[in-house]
Parts: C-alpha cells; sequence; structure tokens
C-alpha cells in the first residue's frame, strides 16, 4: 500500500518540476502551494535530498530543484524513497515471511509507478495551471468561510469601561 507521505513526495516532485524552468521553490512556497506545513514539507524534502532526487541551495534565489532529466526519472524513483520493498523489510538471518499474493501486489507496484516519468506528470500540470487558478490541494476542495467574530467585550473589564461610557 502507498502511503500519504509518498502521495505527497510525488506531488512535491511534480510542483517543484513545474516551477524548475522558472525558478527553484522554497519551502514556503511549495508549503503553501500544496496546503503542508512547513515541517511535514522538510521529512518529506529530506529523503529526496537523500536519494539525490532533488537538491537545494540556500540564500537569495534558493529553493529546491529537481536533480536529472525529468524524463528519466520515475514515479517508482520517488516512491522508493519513501516504501520499503518487501526484500528490504526483512534481514539476511530473519527474511520477512510473505505470501505469493503480497509479492506479486508489490511487483504490480513497482512496475506500474516505473512506467511512469516525472515529465509525463509535469506536462499535465503546467497545462492545468495555465487553465484555471493554482490548485490548494489535490482534492480541490473549497475555501472555508471566514469564521464570524463577534464586536463585543470579551472581558467584565472591557464589559464595564463600555458600560461606563453609555452612562
Amino acid at each position: 500500500m502507498i502511503s500519504n507521505k509518498t502521495i505527497n513526495a510525488i506531488d512535491v516532485c511534480v510542483v517543484i518540476a513545474s516551477q524548475q524552468h522558472h525558478r527553484r521553490v522554497s519551502t514556503t512556497q511549495l508549503a503553501q502551494r500544496l496546503n503542508l506545513s512547513v515541517s511535514n514539507l522538510e521529512s518529506i524534502l529530506k529523503p529526496l535530498k537523500d536519494h539525490a532526487i532533488v537538491s537545494s541551495r540556500k540564500g537569495p534565489g534558493g529553493g529546491y530543484e529537481i536533480r536529472g532529466d525529468l524524463a528519466l526519472l520515475s514515479m517508482w524513483d520517488i516512491a522508493s524513497a519513501f516504501e520499503p520493498t518487501l526484500e528490504q523489510q526483512g534481514s539476511e538471518s530473519a527474511p520477512l515471511e510473505a505470501g505469493d499474493y503480497e509479492w506479486g501486489l508489490e511487483q504490480v507496484i513497482v512496475d506500474t509507478l516505473s512506467q511512469f516519468f516525472l515529465a509525463d506528470f509535469v506536462a499535465v500540470q503546467s497545462m492545468a495551471l495555465s487553465e484555471q487558478a493554482p490548485i490548494v490541494n489535490r482534492f480541490k476542495f473549497k475555501p472555508l468561510a471566514a469564521p464570524l467574530v463577534p464586536n463585543a467585550p470579551n472581558s467584565v473589564f472591557q464589559l464595564h469601561m463600555t458600560m461606563q461610557g453609555l452612562c
């Protein structure tokens, strides 16, 4: 099963790759664009940096960019930074016990994700960006209405001061 962190990592890579021709993308921009917290985003970016999928540069004009050719970076390359295979989960002394269906399911996931490349999603993403407003998140929820904040005293002391002003 693919985790939410892996899905978010793929979203992060697509956004970085779609902006790569223009400039590097900062953590703040990514967090706002994908509606993720900065700490959650940093926990996603660290494995991506460790696996040499993204690189970063500090300072003015800095940010994140995809390393290498987008046409050669598969979705499995990104997912493998977060999803250990059954082989990796076991050890030589105690191999992981898994049924044939688990090995088969894993192979289907690896094969499927290996067929899609980051360049395929960037083309789709850039077309979507040119046609509509920036996507807040992948579910496309409408923003919530601003909460109603009453214009009233919020303490006994403020109430007393208001009452003195009326007399």
